[in-house]
């Protein structure tokens, strides 16, 4: 089948990275799963049920200074589903509840955050001890959290470490 004749690109999406990977307890302490979105437009995160998982709670985090200080993102977060204008925002930028993964059709849980203004960069937080944002190390199990950035280019975000 011949390719299909694209007049322009509206709006470039990047490729799927890992915020978090499947079955990591605790997450990365540094800033090597953490990426500069700066100018997108929306960041897209999924996250994906690897095994059965006991309690435990990502935190979608940003940073404003290059991964220097991180703070839960109260204020943009979204499930994929919600009504941009009128949705309720993820509390303090939980993507799940203890004890519990992202159980929604087919294991898998999307979420919308931004626009951000400024130099951003996100990154996941689910260590207890994490800059107190709320996230909670996972005792067995943890999904594997993806992000894709819209709007900013067709090429994957770069990591800041």
């Amino acid at each position: 089948m011949a390719a299909i004749s694209r007049r322009s690109v509206m709006c470039a999406i990047s490729p799927w990275v890992t915020l978090a990977t499947a079955d990591d307890l605790d997450g990365v302490q540094d800033n090597t799963k953490s990426y500069d979105v700066t100018g997108a437009q929306r960041i897209i995160v999924n996250s994906r049920i690897a095994t059965d998982g006991g309690a435990g709670i990502d935190v979608f985090c940003v940073s404003h200074d290059g991964g220097a200080n991180w703070t839960p993102d109260s204020t943009t977060g979204l499930l994929m589903s919600a009504d941009d204008s009128t949705g309720t925002l993820l509390v303090a930028g939980a993507l799940n509840a203890a004890g519990t993964e992202a159980l929604v059709a087919g294991g898998a849980s999307t979420y919308k955050f931004g626009p951000y203004e400024g130099p951003t960069s996100v990154r996941i937080l689910r260590k207890t001890s994490d800059f107190s944002a709320g996230a909670i190390t996972w005792t067995t199990g943890a999904p594997e959290v993806l992000m894709t950035a819209v709007g900013l280019k067709n090429t994957a975000p770069v990591a800041l470490a």
